[in-house]
């Protein structure tokens, strides 16, 4: 895994080489902030990939917006995913959660992990894997660390 075009040709059969793949693209957490990836329907890495430092700490914090009310923050942010990849002619998603700190998770994570399994199921938007991006690397979050 030399280049960014080899790193784009991997096929991701597993969660476990998908965190590999984070692993070196990511490698660990220097500040608060979401990152959002695109799994092909080839199971390769798409595009874009985008990070977004400016999401709120509660996503169960309501919001209005004109096209849908009154909504929770992750329904809102799981919504506009769910656009991007339609756009984009991505498969599924892929949320990695950088912050400073071990890897242990923290209320936090397990909030905004837990919010946004739930919203992707809820609104049919296929979310391949949750992660978190820790001071010292990545860990995968799975449905125990969070329900």
């Amino acid at each position: 895994m030399n280049t960014d075009e080899t790193l784009r040709d991997l096929v991701l059969h597993t969660d476990d080489q998908l965190g590999d793949l984070l692993q070196v693209l990511l490698q660990r957490a220097n500040q608060r902030q979401m990152w959002l990836l695109f799994i092909d329907p080839e199971g390769r890495l798409g595009e874009p990939l985008m990070p977004m430092d400016d999401y709120p700490r509660d996503p169960l914090t309501l919001t209005r917006v004109d096209d849908l009310g009154e909504v929770t923050e992750a329904h809102l942010l799981m919504q506009r995913i769910g656009l991007i990849l339609e756009a984009t002619g991505n498969a599924s998603v892929v949320l990695v959660w950088e912050r400073v700190g071990s890897a242990g998770v923290n209320p936090q994570d397990r909030a905004w992990a837990q919010a946004m399994a739930e919203r992707a199921t809820g609104l049919g938007i296929p979310l391949r894997a949750q992660f978190v991006l820790h001071a010292s690397g990545i860990r995968q979050l799975h449905p125990d660390d969070y329900l």
